[in-house]
């Protein structure tokens, strides 16, 4: 049997029990598929549903909103299914283009539904990410010299200066103050990240203004050690192939052909200023009122703007790109899946679950091209059930608002961090019992998997997490500070990070570290990971208490080989450190443990030790004196005998003196995506 649904106009013939609808590009949208199943299930229909989306590239105007009154039932979900390429995207095709000479070509602005012209940051050609003009065209300038000071004017407002002693910085001389403000300000300071409008700039100083809502504290003082800048959208440096420029003066977008481009053929997108997401779920956790039994099925999700407002963005140091949402963002969700489906070219995450967020999964899933990281996944705090407080303890107890029991599952995550490189491949913030498993994350200016989301012993609902079987690699490529393969936060009781292989963790300053225990990190089992060529250290314990570290291999880690910790004792706790039956090589003369350990409590046995190029060094001890203090039990100063190390094949030889010392092999191979 078929009802007829009127959606503006067009009459809908579809299926009552068992319904199909299929989107095409010259029949019905996405949106009109997505009212004529809420209609359906308005009238009280509670069948399944399908929707075949057919290969296209659908621009949507609007985000995708689902409510509950659009959920499914665990009998008879609501699914989603593209055949083919079909991409639901949020990008406008950029027209008009003509060639201005000096291989600048430029089109006009495409304009609001207010007629404005349209704001945006991004640019893609054929698929690939355009380079803004930037100063310098490539890395980041220094700063020798900054101050913050109060802006007797505005309260609330801080006087940024920054001095720039670096002679490119002069062209910014040449600019109008109207072009000074569409020249944004990237600064990259240890783990944070910010996009400012320039307020002002001396040339005789080299020194540049912004402003910012808080007053500097002490870690985000920017320095010559610890700060790098650069300046987007420089006419100036409008000067290579491949690049844009926003001309908002003339109304034009520019860009400099690559050799080979027919900019009569190629397809150049900008994101849609009000689409910083795409498909938006809106549960009502408060009311127990969810969006549920949804199902996607290898669909596209493309070209997301970064902030979703009609002018320059300006964005503060925070950490994670937390302040981004999701190209996809749900709250107050139960049981959506999202099954081989790909994410790209988004201005923010991939995908965000915020509160109420419970048994979901992500699987078999690509994130590419990104402006910030893949998934964002955690509660805005961390919800106890009413009549409890939040404490250091074991969480059992669900609140309306916690999320918890996802699955992140087969999925890559890469080319992280373009807009905003604090992007994280997975951060699971205020969020329990859930699963980040098989992945493979690369390609990203920051951390790959983040746990927790709490500092100190305050407590933390991030409890029960098990990162596993993930291959993660080429972090931090020299611009960000203070990040790890896998870092953990706060109260973790029962969280288990095991067989990940982790290598290639490049920090710019310091703090890149392979397995990375942060403040208050507690309860955590790190188990079965190899970890090599980091910059600071295989594992670092900023303090924490139990966490246990066995039968890892660490290798070829740069500053130290294994372990540095900072703190002995916080609010009165004493810290403490499991170290046993790990595997620690060095290829450089450079301490197999950094300064501190022995000042913590903790067992430590079993352990292998070996420097290839010089004497050891722990924690500023010999072997001799460093067995002799009582720290280790058990351990040996000995080549551990790797089928190749130098070509990073791991393996252990027969002969290994690691299996007199109780360490069990396995197998590296079955990290990253399954076979």
């Amino acid at each position: 049997m078929k009802n007829a649904f009127a959606l503006g106009g067009l009459a809908l013939a579809v299926t009552a029990i068992g319904g199909e609808i299929v989107v095409s590009p010259d029949g019905l949208s996405p949106a009109q598929a997505l009212e004529t199943i809420r209609a359906a299930k308005g009238k009280g229909d509670k069948s399944a549903w399908t929707v075949r989306v057919k290969p296209g590239h659908y621009a949507l105007k609007r985000t995708l909103v689902f409510t509950p009154a659009d959920s499914g039932t665990p009998e008879a979900p609501v699914t989603w299914i593209g055949e083919g390429d079909a991409v639901l995207a949020g990008g406008e095709i950029l027209t008009g283009w003509k060639d201005g000479g000096s291989g600048v070509w430029s089109a006009p602005l495409p304009r609001t539904p207010d007629g404005q012209p349209a704001h945006f940051e991004q640019l893609w050609v054929d698929g690939r990410r355009a380079d803004r003009a930037c100063l310098p065209n490539t890395g980041h300038f220094r700063v020798p010299k900054s101050s913050c000071t109060a802006d007797p004017s505005v309260k609330g407002r801080f006087v940024e200066r920054a001095t720039i002693t670096n002679a490119e910085i002069s062209v910014l001389g040449r600019l109008a103050k109207d072009e000074l403000a569409e020249a944004q300000m990237c600064v990259v300071h240890e783990w944070s990240f910010a996009r400012r409008i320039l307020r002002g700039f001396d040339a005789a100083t080299g020194t540049v203004e912004t402003w910012s809502p808080n007053q500097l504290v002490a870690w985000q003082v920017w320095n010559d050690r610890e700060t790098l800048v650069c300046f987007e959208n420089v006419r100036s440096a409008f000067d290579a192939p491949g690049e844009w420029f926003y001309d908002a003066k003339a109304s034009r977008v520019l860009y400099r052909p690559r050799p080979g481009e027919d900019m009569t053929k190629v397809r150049i997108v900008a994101p849609n200023a009000k689409l910083s997401r795409l498909v938006d779920f809106r549960g009502e956790p408060d009311r127990g009122v969810y969006v549920q039994d949804i199902v996607f099925r290898n669909l596209g999700f493309a070209y997301s703007d970064a902030t979703g407002r009609q002018e320059p963005t300006e964005s503060w140091q925070l950490q994670a790109a937390s302040a981004s949402d999701g190209t996809v963002t749900a709250e107050g969700v139960r049981r959506i899946l999202f099954d081989g489906c790909r994410v790209r070219h988004t201005g923010n995450y991939a995908m965000r679950f915020n509160d109420g967020c419970t048994s979901n999964t992500v699987v078999n899933c690509t994130l590419e091209d990104l402006g910030a990281g893949g998934v964002w996944m955690g509660a805005s705090r961390g919800y106890v059930r009413d009549g409890e407080q939040l404490s250091r303890r074991v969480i059992r107890n669900l609140a309306p608002r916690s999320t918890a029991f996802n699955v992140i599952d087969n999925c890559t995550v890469r080319r992280g961090g373009r807009f905003n490189p604090e992007g994280t491949g997975v951060a699971f913030t205020h969020v329990s019992d859930s699963k980040v498993l098989h992945c493979e994350i690369h390609d990203i200016y920051y951390t790959g998997v983040s746990v927790g989301w709490t500092w100190g012993f305050a407590g933390s609902v991030a409890q029960r997490n098990e990162i596993a079987f993930n291959k993660i690699y080429d972090l931090g490529k020299g611009v960000m500070s203070d990040m790890g393969g896998v870092y953990t936060l706060g109260t973790s009781f029962g969280t288990a990070v095991h067989d990940n292989v982790i290598h290639d963790v490049d920090s710019f300053s310091y703090g890149g570290w392979g397995l990375y225990c942060d403040e208050g990190s507690e309860g955590v089992a790190m188990e079965r990971n190899l970890v090599w060529n980091t910059t600071d250290g295989g594992f670092h314990q900023h303090y924490g208490v139990g966490n246990v570290i066995r039968n890892n291999i660490f290798a070829w880690n740069k500053m130290n080989g294994a372990i540095r910790t900072c703190h002995f004792l916080v609010r009165d706790i004493p810290c403490s450190l499991h170290f046993v039956n790990n595997i620690v090589i060095v290829g450089l003369p450079t301490p197999l443990v950094g300064r501190g350990p022995c000042n913590v409590d903790g067992i430590w046995a079993n352990n292998l030790w070996w420097n290839a190029v010089s004497s050891p060094e722990l924690d500023g001890l010999d072997w001799v004196r460093w067995a002799a203090c009582g720290k280790e039990t058990g351990g040996r100063y000995a080549d551990p005998q790797f089928v190749n190390a130098a070509a990073y094949d791991f393996r252990l030889k027969p002969t290994s003196p690691a299996f007199a010392l109780g360490f069990k092999a396995w197998n590296f191979t079955q990290a990253g995506l399954r076979k």
